[in-house]
């Protein structure tokens, strides 16, 4: 005779199973979750990789942020240029001049000084070579002199040596016709920007003077 306790789990075996023995779901095994995988590195040489990664960041970061630093009165004068370039042509002119001689001193050094001799690569500043013997600051080059400089540390990419420099000097001591005035404006505006931002970050050793040559 069956006990009562053998009838009970029939009926629960009936129920869980809806009439199939061959499912007993208390007799089925749990499967177990694996482990969650985990994200950080479990040996030295991912973690080595992973500093290698860090390091090449820090370093292209730290170049890019000094290089920004230092170039960054570039586009600042660049600015300052084009927002000016309707004013009437001498006192654009004025204005161009003084950022260049900004962008010379914070690129070079107001201060440094430099041969005219090694400057007056032409014919037509021979004479002036041998006027000036002597190294002259860059915050007093002027005339021609200045305008070969432009150029040089252009890497020639700019034409103030020329007809436009020689514009640019009259309209600095004197009155020019409008009709020729909006021309060099024009020229002029385009040269400064290129040399603001196109000039080398650092003065060719060839034209610093012989006595800054034996200090260094």
């Amino acid at each position: 005779m069956l006990n009562t306790h053998y009838i009970q789990w029939a009926a629960e075996q009936s129920e869980f199973s809806f009439g199939n023995p061959m499912l007993q779901l208390n007799e089925f095994v749990g499967i177990e979750i694996p482990a969650a995988v985990t994200f950080i590195p479990q040996t030295w040489g991912w973690w080595l990789m992973v500093s290698v990664v860090i390091l090449l960041l820090a370093v292209n970061s730290y170049i890019r942020i000094r290089h920004w630093l230092q170039n960054r009165y570039r586009k600042q004068a660049v600015k300052r240029v084009m927002a000016a370039k309707d004013r009437p042509l001498a006192e654009f002119s004025a204005i161009v001049l003084k950022e260049i001689k900004q962008a010379i001193s914070i690129a070079y050094g107001a201060s440094t000084m430099v041969a005219p001799s090694n400057i007056s690569l032409t014919s037509s500043l021979k004479g002036i070579a041998d006027n000036q013997a002597n190294n002259i600051s860059l915050a007093a080059l002027d005339g021609h002199a200045l305008l070969l400089l432009l150029d040089i540390t252009a890497e020639h990419h700019t034409r103030f040596n020329s007809p436009l420099g020689d514009a640019w000097q009259l309209s600095l001591l004197s009155k020019i016709e409008a009709k020729d005035a909006i021309a060099i404006e024009k020229n002029l505006t385009q040269q400064c920007c290129i040399w603001l931002m196109h000039h080398s970050s650092k003065l060719p050793c060839c034209l610093v003077g012989e006595k800054e040559n034996a200090d260094a």
